[in-house]
């Protein structure tokens, strides 16, 4: 389906303003708080005081997080605690004022994952988000209101091996269940196959695929510094090569995030539109590549064709065959765009 002219409508200025404001808050944060921003609260056992912050999981459980005992906590401490709860409410609160004028926003389960591997450091480390979840965030980036595309699974890339120091045992199985969730392993094909991506059991559709770049689309590279192995996407380390600060927005939290530049983005898109096994998802592909080339084309003009000129050769033809089956979605609708994408067609 064609983007229509709705698909370009720019956000106003002051919601622009006050995402730039959200988003420069969020970078302040030293730690995401998980689930709802909460409360503290002293509790008695025992005739024994203690400070907890109470708050909702992502579960929807209200638990307590235990602080510490009256007398041990410290003023200073527990001074820090009350502004990081006031942070994260002022911060839920900017979300949820942007969710009224059609920012896009992550449902609560994927953004506990990303609120776990931001606390471990992976994002620091490099660790991008990729996918149609990178696709909103883009879109909130440059002030654009236009359709989502609906999805709970989380695809995550990195190009280089991640300079962390995890805790002796941890794996990225480990740091998803941090999230307060219970992932498991998506079984290998064949079943004694290593596996790159988690899942929530049963019915949920909740998945994490971990990706790295590499020539044989779907082959499995081990990720030591994970304890995990990731599938191989060709062209994903110019994909990320460039990658943007961003953050993303969901009803707990603001989450700050790692993306890659809009115009990488477009150009990788127009490639995975002809180069899936999957055929079913290449509309998707090219309307997304579309709507952020017109974008691009009206805000940045002449950086999408430069950035193609210095695209890895391998994944040329490819992409001019997307560029061409992405003009066509705009013809009549955004002459710029359609005119700079059947130059890189050719």
């Amino acid at each position: 389906m064609a983007p229509r002219r709705a698909l370009l409508r720019r956000h106003d200025p002051a919601s622009q303003t006050r995402y730039q404001e959200l988003k420069a808050l969020a970078a302040t944060q030293r730690r995401v708080l998980a689930g709802t921003p909460g409360v503290l609260k002293q509790r008695t056992k025992s005739g024994k005081r203690y400070w907890v912050r109470e708050y909702i999981r992502v579960d929807g459980s209200k638990v307590d997080d235990h602080l510490g005992a009256e007398s041990a906590v410290e003023p200073a401490r527990l001074e820090q605690w009350r502004a990081g709860v006031e942070l994260a409410r002022a911060l839920a609160a900017g979300s949820a004022q942007l969710r009224l004028f059609n920012y896009q926003r992550m449902d609560r389960k994927p953004a506990a994952v990303l609120e776990a591997l931001y606390n471990r450091g992976l994002v620091a480390a490099g660790l991008t988000l990729v996918g149609s979840h990178a696709y909103g965030a883009l879109l909130n980036e440059l002030g654009i209101a236009a359709p989502g595309y609906r999805t709970q699974d989380l695809d995550l890339a990195r190009a280089q091996p991640l300079a962390i120091a995890l805790p002796k045992g941890a794996s990225l199985h480990s740091l998803l269940r941090e999230s307060g969730l219970p992932f498991v392993p998506v079984p290998g094909m064949p079943s004694h196959r290593a596996s790159a991506s988690f899942k929530l059991p049963g019915a949920e559709t909740l998945a994490v695929d971990l990706l790295v770049s590499g020539s044989r689309l779907g082959a499995l590279v081990p990720v030591p510094e994970l304890a995990a192995h990731a599938q191989a996407v060709p062209l994903l380390d110019f994909l990320i090569g460039e990658p943007i600060d961003g953050v993303i927005l969901s009803p707990n939290q603001v989450i700050p995030v790692k993306l890659p530049s809009p115009e990488r983005f477009v150009l990788h898109k127009l490639y995975a539109s002809q180069s899936r096994t999957d055929r079913g998802k290449a509309p998707k592909d090219l309307d997304q590549a579309a709507t952020l080339a017109a974008v691009l084309e009206e805000d940045m003009p002449g950086r999408l064709l430069n950035t193609f000129r210095r695209m890895p050769s391998a994944g040329k033809s490819a992409t001019r065959r997307g560029a061409r089956a992405a003009a066509r979605r705009l013809e009549g609708l955004h002459p710029q765009a359609e005119d700079v994408l059947r130059r890189i067609a050719g």
